[in-house]
């Protein structure tokens, strides 16, 4: 499928118009166009995994919010907490 093209003008770091440049030479890309919609490609993916990483914070924070409510809660220490992170840490390490 042929997508319609724009042609905008963008204002580059000299070190992005180098980079930009060095990727069409090395022959990984044909055009400077080709490196910019992989940069964006690249950014649309990155913002959606940000989306659904925040989505899942979001409904574990209301499972929590939802156990407390229900008066689900445990009392603990910081020196439980360093305790119970030495003992994750040594399980890791054993893997």
């Amino acid at each position: 499928m042929i997508q319609a093209m724009r042609t905008v003008a963008i204002t580059l770091r000299d070190e992005d118009e180098s980079f930009v440049q060095n990727a069409v030479k090395s022959g990984s890309y044909l055009t400077q166009s080709e490196v910019v919609a992989t940069a964006l490609e690249l950014l649309r993916t990155r913002e959606e995994l940000r989306r659904i990483r925040r989505e899942q914070l979001k409904k574990e924070i209301q499972i929590g919010i939802d156990q407390l409510d229900r008066g689900e809660t445990v009392e603990f220490t910081a020196a439980d907490i360093m305790r119970e992170g030495r003992a994750r840490l040594a399980a890791e390490a054993k893997r």
